[in-house]
């Protein structure tokens, strides 16, 4: 039976997503729902305490909605992630369970170090099919043996898939519904991967597209962070209303959402401030963008 402060911690997971990712409200209520249900020991012994399913398109905190919650409940080792585009070859079940009886694969490591683990698996789709017969095994009965015999459980642990199929029909849905684009995007998902993978999934979230108010939120909320990192080493910047909207046309992409966004956000400004200490002897200022509109520079305040 979980304590008053594990009960806090818990009723918190959905307030501390809301706080870092914008755009998503209709997902992590019921995203939140999926580590509460595991942690207050609901769910059933013989598979992980949670699994689910992420689609979207890029971009729009698939990813990053795991990571938060790794780090907020079991610390920030706690998200064991793969690119599975890095598996798409037939050896691919070797390199994840291990070759020969001396090494147990890229899982076997993956196993070692934290006590509470959170599996990743980017970009479902890209997977070997040989790898999806891995995954059946891993959601039900909830282990895996490696090539050295060991036996690695994940009925303590929780498994995340995310996927980009459907992004193409949900970015050119723009004037549909929302429950609309969610049937698409898993209609699309349906017809992709095996029914024996999504029976096994019982919570499919779909992210929705960003709209150009909550990438300007996003930009914001990046931007706020960087200003803030750079005030704690000496460099006091005032954001200028134009520099945010040069950041938002050079940081979001179409085909990838928000995930240049914060390198360009750090790189900028960070080329701002030091080509005003080479100029100016100083790295404090308003920040704005030059005459000719194609960088951001630093009026020394």
């Amino acid at each position: 039976m979980a304590n008053r402060e594990q009960l806090l911690r818990l009723q918190g997971i959905e307030g501390h997503l809301r706080a870092h990712l914008r755009g998503q409200d209709h997902v992590l209520p019921r995203l939140a729902a999926v580590f509460v249900r595991g942690e207050l020991g609901l769910t059933r012994t013989d598979r992980p305490r949670g699994i689910f399913l992420a689609v979207g398109p890029t971009g729009t905190g698939k990813t990053e909605s795991v990571l938060l919650v790794g780090h907020y409940l079991f610390g920030e080792n706690s998200v064991r992630r793969f690119d599975l585009s890095e598996y798409q070859r037939p050896d691919a079940i070797e390199r994840l369970l291990g070759a020969d009886g001396s090494e147990g694969g890229a899982i076997g490591r993956a196993a070692h170090g934290a006590e509470r683990r959170i599996w990743l698996f980017d970009e479902l789709e890209k997977a070997h099919p040989k790898v999806f017969d891995l995954f059946i095994q891993m959601l039900e009965p909830g282990h895996l043996t490696l090539a050295t015999g060991q036996v690695v459980s994940f009925r303590n642990d929780y498994i995340a898939f995310t996927s980009n199929l459907g992004a193409a029909e949900a970015m050119r849905m723009v004037r549909s519904s929302l429950t609309s684009i969610e049937q698409a995007v898993l209609r699309r998902v349906a017809e992709s991967l095996r029914p024996e993978i999504l029976a096994r999934i019982p919570d499919k979230f779909v992210f929705g597209r960003l709209t150009p108010d909550v990438q300007r939120e996003i930009a914001a909320l990046h931007l706020a962070a960087e200003v803030n990192r750079l005030r704690s080493v000496g460099f006091d910047l005032e954001v200028s209303r134009e520099a945010l909207e040069f950041l938002m046309r050079e940081g979001f992409h179409p085909h990838l959402g928000a995930r240049p966004l914060r390198q360009t956000i750090e790189r900028n400004l960070q080329d701002a401030v030091a080509e005003a200490l080479f100029s100016y002897g100083i790295g404090s200022g308003k920040i704005s963008v030059n005459q000719q509109g194609r960088r951001l520079c630093l009026i020394p305040s």
